[in-house]
This record gives structure tokens, C-alpha cells and sequence, in this order.
């Protein structure tokens, strides 16, 4: 029997940062096993009371992009806070990621499964998000060093 997950593409979470506040992100798609590519957002947001609409989110905004589990979001640790007006998950696409520094990886926009990894020069290859899959800790970690005090 599959359960029904709390969330789904287009939906606006709140991640809690480790020293105050909150970044957002956007589920850009999910596996439904586990896996979701989020794509996250700052200015830091300091309450979630009285939260602004943020449904105004746009893709080439990010922060930061990557594959991460989706425990915060099943725990509602990383709570649903709003949709992305008109959702549109073409306008939210897959990029590709650079493993080890030289290797493109690219993932299919459904199953979020590698549908082909190849060789890259560096320099190109470093300005792609990096390949990995992210915990939940590791993501809260990142976004609160990103943004800073």
C-alpha cells in the first residue's frame, strides 16, 4: 500500500536553520521514495507567523539546488508553507550535477534515477550544482552557512 506523502512538486517548505530563522525551498520533483529535488531560497526568513505569500518564487533565484532525502518534509520539521502560483514543473527543470570534479551526471526528470553520467572538464564541470545525495541536517547546515548570520 502506498501512503500518501504530505507534499508534492510546487510545494513552498520552510527549512529551519541552525542559528535562527528559516530559508525556503521549493519541491521540484520527488521520487516517492524518499528522494526530492528541492531548490532553496534566501533571505533568511525570521518567523513563519505572518509569512508573506511566497508563492513568487522563481527557479533561477536558487541558492542552491540538489537531490536530498525527504525525512524533514515526512516529520514536517521543513513545513509546507504555501504553493508556487501556477506551477509549472518545466520551468523548474532537473540540472544536470558534477560528481568528482570531472563527470557530468544527469538525472531523469521523473524517477530522479541517473540516466547518463560522462566525462567533463573541470572548469565546466564546477559550475554545476554538486552530484550527491543530501540529508536533511546536511541541507539545514548548508543553507545556514549561505546565508550568513
Amino acid at each position: 500500500m502506498t501512503r500518501k506523502l504530505p507534499y508534492s512538486p510546487g510545494d513552498i517548505f520552510a527549512v529551519p536553520l541552525r542559528d535562527h530563522g528559516y530559508a525556503l525551498g521549493v519541491v521540484a520533483r520527488a521520487d516517492g521514495k524518499g528522494i526530492v529535488l528541492g531548490y532553496f531560497f534566501g533571505p533568511r526568513v525570521e518567523s513563519l507567523e505572518g509569512l508573506p505569500q511566497v508563492r513568487a518564487l522563481e527557479a533561477n533565484s536558487a541558492i542552491k539546488i540538489c537531490r536530498c532525502g525527504d525525512l524533514g518534509l515526512i516529520r514536517e520539521k521543513w513545513p509546507v508553507v504555501g504553493r508556487v502560483e501556477s506551477w509549472d514543473p518545466a520551468q523548474w527543470n532537473v540540472p544536470e550535477f558534477c560528481r568528482n570534479g570531472d563527470t557530468r551526471v544527469v538525472y531523469d526528470g521523473d524517477s530522479l534515477a541517473i540516466s547518463r553520467e560522462e566525462r567533463l572538464d573541470s572548469r565546466e564541470c564546477r559550475l554545476l550544482p554538486q552530484d550527491g545525495l543530501e540529508g536533511t541536517g546536511f541541507v539545514e547546515i548548508k543553507l545556514t552557512r549561505l546565508l550568513g548570520a
